[in-house]
C-alpha cells in the first residue's frame, strides 16, 4: 500500500505543507511507477494550490462577453485565439527548452445547470486520454474558486515530435458555464518546479463571471 507523505523532506512552505489534497495515482501500486513519475510527484508536492492573488505588475484580462477574469505576468503576450480557445497568454520559453513556450489558455462550453464538477471533469478527461499520446494523470487537487467547486489536475503527455509536455488544468463550473484553464510547460524544463508554481498561481487568479 502506498504511504503518501505530503512533504517527506519538509521543503514545502508551512502554508502548503498540510494542505488537504486528493491524490489519484496512475497505477494501483507506487512500486510499479517509473522513476520519472516519482520525481514528478515529488515536484508536485511543492505546488499544492492555495488561493492566489495576482502579483505586482501582472495584467488582468476580462472577457468582453463571458465576463471571466484571469491575471498573468506583465511580460507575457496575448495570442490570437486558436479555434475553441477563448483566451490565451504566452510566456517565455520553458527553461532549457527553447522550442517550447509556457502558456495558459481558457476554453468554455455550456452545460446543464447543477452539473457536478467531478462529473464534468471525468467526461472531459476521457477525451484527453484518446487525444494525447502517452497521457498520464499525476494528481488531482480539489479547491474552490470564489464559491464554485473546482479541480486542478496535473498530467503529462507526448507530442508527435517527441516533446513531453507537463500540463495542469483548472476545471470549474459557474451556473451553466463550464471552464477549463490549462497551463503548459515542457517536462524537460530545468526549472520545472518554479514554472509549475507560476502556472498554478496564474490558474488560481481565474474568476468566472
Amino acid at each position: 500500500m502506498f504511504d503518501f507523505n505530503p512533504d517527506p523532506h519538509g521543503l514545502a512552505p508551512t502554508r502548503l505543507r498540510y494542505h488537504s489534497i486528493m491524490v489519484i495515482h496512475a497505477n494501483a501500486s507506487a512500486r510499479r511507477w517509473p522513476h520519472r513519475l516519482a520525481v514528478l510527484l515529488g515536484v508536485l508536492l511543492l505546488v499544492a494550490p492555495t488561493h492566489a492573488r495576482a502579483a505586482t505588475g501582472w495584467q488582468m484580462f476580462t472577457h468582453p462577453e463571458l465576463g471571466f477574469t484571469l491575471s498573468y505576468p506583465g511580460g507575457w503576450s496575448v495570442s490570437n485565439n486558436p479555434t475553441g480557445i477563448v483566451f490565451m497568454a504566452i510566456g517565455p520559453n520553458s527553461a532549457g527548452v527553447p522550442a517550447r513556450k509556457m502558456n495558459v489558455n481558457v476554453t468554455y462550453e455550456e452545460v446543464r445547470a447543477n452539473t457536478p464538477v467531478d462529473q464534468y471533469d471525468a467526461q472531459n478527461e476521457s477525451g484527453l486520454g484518446m487525444l494525447f499520446h502517452g497521457y498520464q494523470r499525476l494528481r488531482t487537487d480539489k479547491t474552490v474558486i470564489d464559491a464554485y467547486p473546482a479541480l486542478i489536475r496535473y498530467y503529462m503527455w507526448t507530442m508527435g515530435d517527441g516533446t513531453e509536455l507537463y500540463q495542469m488544468q483548472l476545471v470549474t463550473i459557474a451556473g451553466t458555464h463550464a471552464y477549463v484553464v490549462t497551463g503548459t510547460t515542457a517536462k524537460a524544463s530545468t526549472k520545472l518546479a518554479d514554472e509549475l508554481q507560476l502556472l498554478v498561481s496564474i490558474l488560481l487568479t481565474f474568476r468566472p463571471h
